[in-house]
């Protein structure tokens, strides 16, 4: 793939900056208040993802390690495991070939699930290995696998928002585009 066809296919970075923002300002004030059974969504996780589904390994990943922080001041966690869980995560995800996100979108949404299930398990072994979870059975069971599930549900919603709207302005453009040519 061509440096032309990457940038053409690649989120600007306002998109970028203003979805970190609205996914940390979602972490800080909706996720403690719609928490079930003691599971909070990670509204930063669900971002992480979708921008290295779209963005360059770069930005993804110094993406994924600032929110990771701004994540660790606001939860009750080890200071930098969610930084390096989050730049991992943004780092493998947008190493991917990208065709692999071009295809239907219930895969494109399976992948999403996935990549969700295995940040939250990455979360839940460093916080094992720093000893702040003391059965790790049990965190995946009553942790990991309910929290993966709504961040992927989120995901999904915001996933499917971005794919109407950029559809929807790729037919403006090609629509001014054949006014101009007619």
């Amino acid at each position: 793939m061509s440096s032309m066809e990457t940038r053409e296919t690649e989120m600007r970075p306002s998109f970028t900056v203003v979805g970190s923002l609205i996914a940390f300002l979602l972490q800080v004030i909706i996720a403690p208040n719609i928490a079930i059974l003691g599971v909070v969504p990670n509204f930063i996780l669900g971002f992480v993802i979708l921008n290295a589904m779209s963005c360059n390994r770069v930005r993804s990943s110094l993406t994924g390690f600032i929110l990771g922080l701004l994540y660790g001041f606001i939860s009750q966690g080890p200071l930098g495991a969610m930084s390096l869980v989050l730049a991992i995560l943004g780092y493998g995800i947008s190493s991917l070939n990208k065709e692999l996100f071009s295809g239907s979108w219930q895969m494109q949404a399976l992948f999403l699930l996935i990549a969700a299930f295995a940040g939250e398990l990455l979360n839940a072994v460093c916080l094992s290995i720093l000893g702040y979870d003391s059965d790790f059975r049990h965190s995946v069971g009553m942790r990991v696998v309910p929290a993966a599930l709504y961040d992927a549900v989120f995901g999904l919603i915001v996933f499917l928002l971005m794919r109407r709207f950029s559809a929807a302005r790729k037919k403006k453009g090609s629509d001014i585009l054949k006014g101009k040519l007619d």
